[in-house]
């Protein structure tokens, strides 16, 4: 991690030496590279080199010679690799946010394999967990193409010498070192499952096809329930159809992707048109049958509990509407970090940035803040980091903060600071303070 003279933070990456990329490949590889734009690519910034001269001695002669050493200085990612937000059983996140991560980590892949061109696609080789990162939005963007090179005319290869990470490799290249975009989709599904189902169930499904009485459904019904039971345990989730049948058929997707067949596997395009026709049907269905009101209280507009500043006639407080309104419960137990939704809905017709703001050291949201686009909702995971003790009296003297303040059309969250929410003219700003109830289970020391 380095910091730019312009005070931007960017993630350095030394390169080791490739003894066969001169100059002249090295300057044609990265001029490929930086024309790599998309939003769920990681961002090449620039290069930066050093050339040292040395000496060495043989049978009493003195040999000079130079070496460079070369570094590649990419966007700084600030939710660190997906790696650290899955669990053993899945993504730590609820199921909306897992799905835009998938969603978009399926986006960046079809971008390398299509987005460019016949004759100018990537293959990854190494695509897993750790290489991709999140920003604080929890955007996914592929990164680390260190074992990836720019192909132009078959697209079939063979290589030697294996690189890429055990468990992500599909069985033709461990075989027979066979190169195709199939070997990446075989990687992706992998990085799905672990998404879906974590490390463990994705053993659980290589397991499984052992088993003379084997079914795509027993295991596409598995993670289904896995994610109902883990969202039925959030505080205001509201678990329908539109998220039975996202999971369902991403779960589809990863099993389809990770065939042993690679001829049997789809290519990014399929996965794409499926990702499509998922979400023109899960918004025909909520059409016709919208989420219900949120279970823990009557949506109040945020005049009821807002502090104001530079108030007018079209006031946020008018428009914007946060549920619940009054407090955030959280059904406290010692040693547990304990989740809480929080609804945040957009009446209006113009779009609105939103920011919010907890102590870090007890409590954390994501997203933290975001873009509400006209007449949307978008859904906040808060989640309680663990305590050792139950707190004297179950008493909590924390709370959240919601700032909310009108935006043009294509003002990004990046650049929602609170230098920017002081200089705005209208901020709403909802205070909810953190309650602490007893758990089903009840509390124990």
């Amino acid at each position: 991690q380095a910091v730019l003279n312009n005070g931007d933070e960017i993630a350095v990456k030394k390169l080791f030496p490739i003894y066969d990329l001169d100059d002249t490949k090295f300057d044609n590889e990265f001029s490929n590279l930086m024309s790599v734009q998309h939003k769920n690519i990681v961002r090449l910034l620039r290069y930066c080199y050093e050339t040292k001269r040395g000496h060495t001695f043989q049978k009493g002669k003195c040999y000079f010679s130079e070496e460079t050493e070369r570094a590649l200085c990419f966007e700084y990612m600030q939710g660190g690799s997906l790696s650290q937000h899955i669990s053993k059983n899945s993504c730590k996140y609820d199921w909306p946010t897992t799905y835009k991560i998938i969603e978009g980590t399926c986006e960046g892949l079809h971008y390398l394999h299509k987005g460019r061109g016949e004759q100018h696609y990537i293959y990854h080789l190494d695509l897993k967990p750790d290489n991709i990162l999140l920003d604080e939005n929890l955007v996914p963007k592929i990164g680390d193409f260190g074992l990836s090179r720019l192909f132009g005319e078959s697209k079939t290869y063979e290589i030697s010498k294996k690189k890429g990470t055990a468990g992500f490799m599909p069985p033709e290249y461990i075989d027979y070192g066979k190169v195709t975009p199939k070997n990446d989709v075989f990687s992706l599904g992998v990085v799905i499952f672990y998404m879906l189902a974590g490390k463990k169930g994705y053993g659980h499904y290589r397991d499984a096809l052992l088993r003379q009485n084997y079914s795509d459904k027993f295991i596409i019904d598995g993670v289904q329930e896995s994610w109902k039971k883990k969202m039925e345990a959030v505080m205001g989730y509201r678990w329908d159809e539109t998220d039975i049948l996202g999971v369902r058929k991403c779960t589809e997707i990863a099993i389809s992707c990770v065939h042993n067949n690679r001829d049997n596997r789809p290519s990014t395009t399929m996965i794409i048109e499926k990702l499509k026709k998922l979400d023109a049907r899960i918004k025909e269905m909520l059409k016709e049958d919208p989420k219900p009101p949120m279970p823990l209280g009557k949506l109040t507009d945020l005049e009821n509990n807002v502090k104001r500043k530079n108030c007018h006639n079209e006031d946020l407080g008018k428009y914007i509407v946060v549920d619940p309104s009054v407090e955030l419960c959280f059904p406290f137990e010692p040693k547990r970090d304990i989740p809480c939704c929080l609804q945040l809905i957009n009446k209006s017709g113009s779009f609105v940035a939103f920011n919010i703001n907890t102590d870090p050291n007890k409590c954390r949201a994501q997203p933290n803040r975001g873009i509400l686009a006209p007449l949307s909702n978008c859904y906040i995971i808060l989640t309680l980091q663990a305590q050792e003790k139950v707190p004297p009296k179950m008493t909590c003297h924390d709370k959240a903060i919601v700032q909310a303040t009108r935006v043009s059309k294509g003002f990004t969250s990046d650049k929602i600071t609170q230098d920017f929410l002081k200089k705005s003219s209208a901020v709403d700003v909802a205070e909810l303070p953190i309650v602490y109830v007893t758990s089903p289970q009840g509390p124990s020391n």
